[in-house]
């Protein structure tokens, strides 16, 4: 090991450039082979640690500054008309708004927002609890359940009738690959799946979603 050492000192002496398994250094220090430190300490929390080592495709390594490694924002898909879906009945059965599939290149934060409409276009006076959701499912699983309930009564002022709507977001971190992203409706307690739909292209509509891809 000591001769190792005396020869790249002396090669040194003679020369601005310093090749270890290699005859042609093209730098200062050209390392032919890996690179291993034993110890290394963390300094996240370090101010005066901002810079990141980096390398090239032929191994130059050097440095950029933590600030320009931003997050890169892309939008996959941004809807202001959903398809009208009769979602009334006994709850039990969901029924698709919309499927949306989206593709990532490499894994990401993704973050989703909705505002669905749901409109009741016949007052009840039942006395009866309604309840009108709308679910968020992401790859099969629903993630979000946004809903407004009311109870509706026999006087005059308390059986709502109009446009109501369902709002929510959601963020996590998807792998690259194709990912399935969709809202379904589901109206209980009423006698007819008309007597609630969900959907349309009003004022406040809203279903989309942005991936947040590391920028380096």
């Amino acid at each position: 090991m000591k001769k190792i050492i005396f020869l790249i000192l002396s090669y040194a002496s003679v020369s601005a450039q310093v090749g270890v398994y290699t005859a042609t250094p093209t730098r200062s220090l050209d390392v032919n082979g890996n690179l291993r430190v034993r110890t290394q300490t963390n300094q996240s929390a370090n101010a005066s640690y901002d810079n990141v080592q980096i390398a090239d495709a032929d191994g130059n390594v050097d440095y950029i500054k933590k600030n320009v490694l931003n997050q890169q924002m892309v939008q996959l898909f941004s809807l202001s008309t959903l398809n009208t879906v009769n979602t009334g009945g006994d709850g039990t059965a969901p029924v698709s708004i919309s499927n949306q599939s989206v593709t990532l290149a490499k894994p990401a934060f993704v973050m989703i927002n909705f505002s669905v409409p749901v409109t009741l276009s016949a007052a009840f006076s039942d006395q009866r609890l309604k309840m009108l959701r709308t679910h968020l499912n992401v790859n099969g699983t629903n993630v979000v359940r946004s809903s407004n309930n009311y109870t509706n009564g026999i006087a005059t002022g308390s059986n709502l009738t109009g446009i109501f709507y369902n709002t929510g977001s959601y963020i996590a971190l998807l792998g690259a690959g194709t990912h399935s992203i969709q809202l379904l409706g589901t109206c209980f307690d009423f006698t007819t799946a008309s007597q609630c739909v969900q959907g349309g292209n009003y004022a406040g509509t809203l279903f989309q979603a942005f991936a947040m891809y590391n920028d380096y």
